[in-house]
């Protein structure tokens, strides 16, 4: 209390309480409270909008990604179409039973001429050319494995990020019930 003195008495004047209970305080706690409910309504709605334009996002980006795979399988397909004629153009090169009969002939004759020589020649190639086809598949064949274990783990990656993105939007979610649940 403050004693002010008023012509020869004292008197007392009581204090006035810095925070009272009165009603205008209560209001104006309850607006704040009301704010800062808005707020974190605000924050939670542009938390949302940002997962939704990110999973909008991340679908574009698969649909492209499914776009690229299609295309690519497209070309695959168009090199396997070339690479079978190509195939079956040196798979009649395979055909060599005729080829070394005749020099087995030659052999068997003994007697060495130009005939046998263009017989080594030819059989030769035919061997190269197979070799070549053989080579061929080969590299066909681990370029597919290739193609296929790269998408499995590049779809194993992707699902991973979305159960992670998935965790957080669920504690996020968690943790905004939780506020608005704690105001009175």
């Amino acid at each position: 209390m403050d004693h002010s003195y008023t012509g020869g008495s004292w008197t007392m004047i009581p204090n006035v309480p810095s925070h009272s209970n009165s009603p205008a305080h209560s209001n104006q706690d309850q607006f704040y409270i009301h704010q800062q409910s808005q707020q974190q309504q605000q924050q939670f709605n542009q938390f949302q909008q940002q997962q939704q334009q990110q999973q909008f996002q991340q679908q574009q980006h698969q649909f492209q990604q499914q776009r690229l795979i299609q295309q690519q399988q497209q070309q695959q397909q168009q090199q396997q179409q070339q690479q079978n004629q190509h195939h079956q153009s040196l798979a009649s090169h395979f055909h060599l039973l005729h080829l070394v009969e005749n020099l087995a002939e030659v052999i068997e004759s003994g007697t060495r001429d130009q005939h046998s020589d263009a017989l080594i020649t030819e059989l030769n190639n035919h061997f190269e050319k197979c070799q070549q086809l053989l080579n061929s598949i080969s590299v066909s064949i681990n370029t597919k494995a290739m193609t296929v274990e790269g998408q499995k783990r590049k779809v194993e990656e992707s699902e991973q990020l979305l159960n992670q993105r998935r965790d957080l939007i669920a504690k996020y979610r968690n943790s905004v019930e939780e506020l608005i649940k704690s105001e009175p």
